[in-house]
């Protein structure tokens, strides 16, 4: 089939794009792979990454939830999600999200640590 593995092509340059700091780049890279292979999870995943270091939080926040659409059990696309929400001050969701990721890993300190973080600012 024409450009079968093409979208891993794709997905390595925008690799390559977002560990020079092109992040825009990256993310047409990322997009490009997605367009072949639209469940292409690794590619929504780093793409989100690189949304987030363009302060996008909006597309980050819609690739991360793709992420998790296409795989309910990656605890490192609740986690980054749950940082997203607190970019964003909605805490209650962040803290879903971290609460869902130590259902499924109840010894990740980092998440734990955050989740104490998301309560806290939800106070204040």
């Amino acid at each position: 089939m024409a450009g079968e593995g093409m979208e891993y092509e794709y997905h390595n340059l925008g690799n390559d794009y977002y560990k020079l700091g092109d992040f825009q780049s990256a993310v047409e890279h990322y997009t490009k792979a997605i367009d072949l292979k639209p469940d292409m999870l690794e590619s929504y995943f780093n793409r989100g990454l690189a949304y987030t270091r363009l302060h996008d939080f909006e597309k980050a926040l819609e690739d991360h939830s793709k992420v998790i659409e296409l795989d309910s059990t990656l605890i490192e696309a609740f986690y980054t999600r749950g940082l997203l929400f607190e970019y964003m001050r909605d805490f209650d969701s962040a803290i879903s999200d971290y609460q869902r990721v130590l259902e499924l890993k109840p010894d990740y300190a980092e998440v734990r640590e955050q989740l104490e973080i998301a309560l806290r600012k939800k106070k204040t």
